[in-house]
């Protein structure tokens, strides 16, 4: 199903792009605070990296990405109509909370979070050129 509810307002079009933008970010933080990680690590002992490994570090990471990622998937949806970016994301998003999940096994934490971040950039990138060819 299409949404209809496209709008020539530009500032409208701005706080899309805005929110898209933060969002694609922490996906992308996410990502290269996974793979970076282990060379970080290795440069930055101490509290840094122990906090950076941490289940505390990927709570906080959740609280900015999840928010961010929903509404610009929400605006995305309105903009453009395609439910697939936001599914993908959702996806994403699911991989995440998994590896948060009592029980998790810290061999497939890596994976989950890669995935995760990957299925959320995907989201994200099909969102904003949804949106750009939606005007």
């Amino acid at each position: 199903m299409r949404a209809s509810n496209k709008s020539s307002n530009s500032g409208s079009e701005l706080h899309t792009n805005v929110v898209e933008g933060a969002a694609i970010s922490a996906s992308l933080l996410c990502l290269v605070h996974c793979l970076a990680l282990p060379f970080l690590l290795l440069l930055l002992p101490g509290i840094i990296g122990t906090f950076a490994q941490s289940a505390t570090f990927h709570y906080v990471a959740l609280v900015l990405i999840v928010p961010s990622a929903l509404a610009a998937f929400l605006l995305g949806y309105k903009w453009h109509g395609a439910v697939l970016p936001a599914l993908i994301g959702l996806a994403g998003l699911g991989c995440l909370v998994i590896v948060l999940l009592p029980g998790a096994r810290a061999s497939t934490e890596r994976w989950f979070t890669v995935t995760g971040s990957l299925f959320l950039v995907t989201g994200h990138i099909m969102n904003w050129r949804l949106r750009s060819h939606a005007h």
